[in-house]
């Protein structure tokens, strides 16, 4: 059998770290080492074949850094093409048959919008000239390794798909000792996006050891159908007496970790930072003679999406599934006009009421006529992702719009919707199928919706093999029956019914259905819709798209679920439904309000207006809804009667409000009093949420207001972004809702600033920080982000950028008559240019103290190096910042 046959069949083993072994044959910290495969390619050549001599099955070229914008660092952009070619020829030459080669191909060192600046088709673009230089080249992997945001990562699969099709590709995502990406990814969201996006191997690299990686295997692996590969660290670097950095886990403890990764799903091991030839000799003895365990998964084959924190998966005790449908302009005149208008606050508002109110999937409709909808649907994506953490369907009959959500989404979504029409299945498949999406199908062909269920169980199959055809596993699939209007079709409201059980129970796929329509025309609509629900549900209805801020249906669900043995111990049912009592007419809700003492009249508190209307159904009357129309009145205590909060969300909901945002801080967070300070509440959430469209009128009413600006800035922007940092320290926030509160609390600072200066003439800005990333370094995605962090603290930051000498640290800290020089560094290799930075400030009589941060940097090596500190973090970073500068004032703060 060819090694090539032999993935996973058995256990392959890839080589270890490249830059280092360079280093040891003359690289000079900070040259470009994927230059040398074209002025050294004896010396790449001479460590490609130490690996294949220590039994590496697969080595991976020299192109790590080989995409135009990280060679423009070197100002060898547009040698991307020749550097990635003679990398692929020298990895062959070495290997001569014994090895596969992977053409390894990194981070671009900059984050992809919404995170940074950097659009999703620019880092495409960069991903694509390499992906063609492979192309050409014919490595038998392409391997996409040590990033850590899912957007990137998709960018770089779909640009190696389109570009170099032929040759498979390995996707690793690097996460950190939390278990996840520095973004919020999981092992299971990672592993859902990638395989569904079409990787052929997926799995793990970098930023941590062996021992915290096993964990990661084993939960990626009950996801996947495909292969898991892990190259870890051996462990985080130590800086040497002599200035070099060292790894503390040789060969034998790192190998040893083999057989439990392979225990945990991986079928490919190998190395990352720190690891030799003898890493990979004894890592290959100890691997040698062990079978992969084998995929699929056991989620393998389930229906999943995802976010880009979170995937949900169709198992039973998740059905049936809610999809909020209120992000639909449809008879929507408010929503319809912000929409029209570009503005996406009410967007975002509704995305989060409806997951406070239990909504675990989100359909997002931008369908308003002669608007641009692609560009309003990838906003609304954008807005939506900001806000919430569940995943999304995408609903629109427009196939660009739906290209353009797709293309914004980072996850997995639904596409609502393709049907057997004339042309539709050939333009929506072909798009889910490239964004990894899964599809709803919708029971209609050339002659429209049949009457019968046969006859859509017929057209069901149908749609179950185009889907097939495009390459879209069956689970993938879920097909929508189609709920008629009783009123004018009484019989098919039964067909349809008896089609959902003959789909699930023939085809083995997953139904949805719209309920609403069902009582179009007829009394008392939310009563037949929770009934219709419920006959859905017994037949085996998996998801319904629906209102999930009428609590009448939402509690049919979960006594549905509760009936049904998938709310175990009736947990949630006693939680949700439990303190409160439930009402059919206005007329008992406003006795029982009478009995407690309470004014209540038809519109207040969440009691609807007119007997048998519906606050979202289908075509809407009106586009501020109450949250029930099955009125909640609690059992015990008024308090929580469905009286509204500031937001119109019932009072009894607000907590759930909190665990709505992605991920969520606590609702017992304490923060400016609401009731002494409304507009002050406001400001706190507004950067606690990442409220960007909201923070600016919000600021400038303060000002109206005559309020001081340095209060609301002390009083309530700073308390805001404290409790980010807390929330992130915790891993209950991620970068996403980090960077999102930064960039709210940026904008609120930059309008704030100017008033300050006016107030405060001369001291606005409390102190001067010089940042830069050490000298052959290009990575400064955390530089960036405690650069804007410490600005929100008042801090006058000068940025020096990536790569800076030494020296001209020394010179623009002394010219800007700098408080603290940060120095950040992510690569092991140019982690003691910190330690050289701190001798040469000595040498020359600048006493200003230094601190250090980057990925693979600790506490101890700072004091091995004499910085003044470490910060683990931005929020860590800015918080010594302060303490540096409160002790050179002696105890002040501001400058005079």
């Amino acid at each position: 059998m060819r090694l090539d046959d032999l993935l996973g069949r058995a256990v392959l083993v890839f080589d270890g770290a490249m830059g280092t072994m360079l280093q040891a044959r003359g690289l000079p910290a900070g040259a470009c080492p994927d230059l040398w495969n074209l002025e050294r390619p004896d010396a790449v050549v001479a460590v490609h074949r130490e690996y294949v001599a220590a039994g590496a099955q697969i080595i991976e070229t020299n192109t790590f850094g080989a995409t135009p914008a990280r060679l423009a660092h070197y100002g060898l952009a547009d040698k991307c093409h020749a550097i990635t070619v003679a990398g692929v020829r020298c990895a062959r030459e070495a290997a001569e048959g014994r090895a596969l080669v992977a053409g390894s191909m990194g981070p671009l060192g900059a984050l992809v919008e919404p995170l940074g600046e950097l659009t999703f088709d620019e880092a495409y673009a960069q991903f694509a000239a390499q992906a063609r230089a492979f192309a050409e080249a014919r490595p038998d992997f392409i391997i996409i390794e040590t990033i850590a945001d899912l957007n990137e990562l998709r960018a770089a699969v779909l640009a190696c798909k389109d570009h170099a099709p032929s040759i498979r590709i390995i996707a690793q995502i690097t996460i950190d000792p939390s278990g996840r990406a520095f973004t919020g990814t999981d092992p299971e969201t990672a592993g859902l996006v990638l395989q569904s996006l079409g990787a052929d191997v997926i799995g793990f690299n970098c930023s941590v050891g062996p021992d915290l990686l096993v964990d990661a295997v084993a939960r990626m692996a009950r996801v996947v159908r495909v292969p898991i590969s892990v190259q870890p660290n051996a462990g985080l670097p130590l800086l040497t007496p002599d200035g070099t950095t060292r790894f503390p886990m040789g060969p034998e403890d790192f190998a040893a970790y083999g057989p439990k990764l392979v225990a945990a799903g991986a079928s490919l091991v190998g190395g990352c930072c720190g690891t030799t030839p003898e890493h990979i000799r004894r890592l290959r003895a100890a691997v040698e003679e062990m079978k992969p365990t084998g995929q699929p998964g056991p989620l393998s084959e389930t229906l999943g999406l995802a976010s880009r924190t979170r995937s949900l998966f169709f198992v039973e005790q998740n059905l049936p599934v809610v999809i909020g449908e209120r992000i639909n302009p449809t008879g929507r005149k408010l929503l319809t006009r912000d929409i029209k208008e570009g503005a996406f606050a009410r967007v975002r508002d509704e995305a989060k009421k409806q997951v406070a109110a239990g909504a675990a999937v989100l359909d997002v409709n931008v369908g308003v006529p002669l608007i641009d909808e692609p560009a309003a649907m990838a906003q609304a994506v954008r807005v939506i992702q900001g806000a919430v953490d569940v995943p999304l369907c995408l609903d629109s009959p427009n196939a660009d719009a739906l290209e353009a959500g797709l293309k914004a989404c980072v996850g997995k979504p639904l596409v609502n919707s393709f049907s057997l029409e004339e042309g539709r299945a050939e333009a929506v498949l072909p798009v889910a199928k490239r964004y990894g999406a899964a599809v709803l199908g919708l029971t209609i062909d050339e002659r429209g919706i049949p009457a019968s269920a046969q006859q859509r169980l017929e057209i069901a199959r149908r749609l179950v093999a185009a889907a097939e055809a495009y390459g879209i596993p069956r689970h993938d699939v879920v097909i929508d029956p189609l709920a008629l209007t009783a009123g004018a079709q009484q019989a098919e409201a039964r067909e349809t019914l008896r089609a959902i059980q003959w789909i699930t129970d023939e085809l083995g796929v997953r139904t949805s259905l719209g309920v609403s329509n069902v009582s179009f025309g007829l009394p008392n609509r939310p009563f037949l819709n929770a009934v219709y629900l419920t006959m859905a549900v017994t037949m085996g209805l998996s998801m319904a798209i629906m209102n999930p801020l009428e609590e009448r249906m939402m509690d049919t669900v979960r006594a549905l679920r509760l009936f049904l043995n998938r709310d175990r111990n009736a947990r949630v049912y006693m939680q949700e439904v439990g303190p409160k009592r439930l009402v059919h007419t206005v007329e008992e809700a406003l006795k029982i309000a009478a009995g407690e003492g309470r004014a209540a009249s038809p519109g207040a508190a969440g009691i609807p207006a007119a007997k048998g209307t519906s606050a979202a159904d289908g075509a809407r009357a009106a586009d501020d809804t109450s949250a029930a129309d099955g009125v909640r009145v609690a059992a015990d205590t008024p308090a929580t009667a469905g009286t509204p909060v500031a937001d119109g969300t019932p009072a009894s909901t607000a907590p759930a409000l909190a665990a709505a945002t992605a991920p969520a801080p606590d609702a017992g967070v304490p923060g400016p009093d609401p009731a002494g300070d409304a507009l002050g509440r406001r400001l706190y959430e507004a950067v606690l949420e990442g409220d960007r469209d909201a923070i600016l009128p919000l600021v400038e009413q303060g000002l109206a207001e005559g309020r001081d600006p340095m209060a609301m800035l002390n009083q309530h922007l700073i308390p805001a972004i404290e409790e980010v940092g807390r929330l992130f320290g915790e891993g209950i926030y991620f970068l996403p809702q980090l960077m999102l509160s930064a960039q709210a609390m940026k904008r609120a600072f930059s309008r704030l600033k100017p008033e300050i200066q006016k107030a405060k003439v001369g001291q606005a800005e409390i102190g001067t920080v010089v940042l830069a990333t050490v000298q052959g370094d290009i990575h400064d995605i955390g530089k960036n982000i405690v650069a804007v962090l410490l600005e929100n603290y008042g801090f006058r930051v000068i940025d020096l950028g990536r790569d800076v000498k030494n020296e001209v640290v020394l010179e623009e800290a002394r010219k800007a008559g700098a408080d603290i020089v940060g120095l950040s560094a992510l690569m092991t290799t140019t982690m003691p240019q910190m330690k050289r930075v701190i001798e040469l400030f000595a040498r020359e009589g600048f006493d200003c103290p230094v601190l250090i941060g980057g990925a693979a940097t600790t506490r101890a090596f700072a004091e091995q190096i004499g910085a003044r500190g470490h910060g683990r973090d931005a929020q860590e970073a800015v918080a010594l910042a302060l303490e540096v500068l409160k002790e050179r004032r002696g105890g002040g703060m501001e400058k005079g």
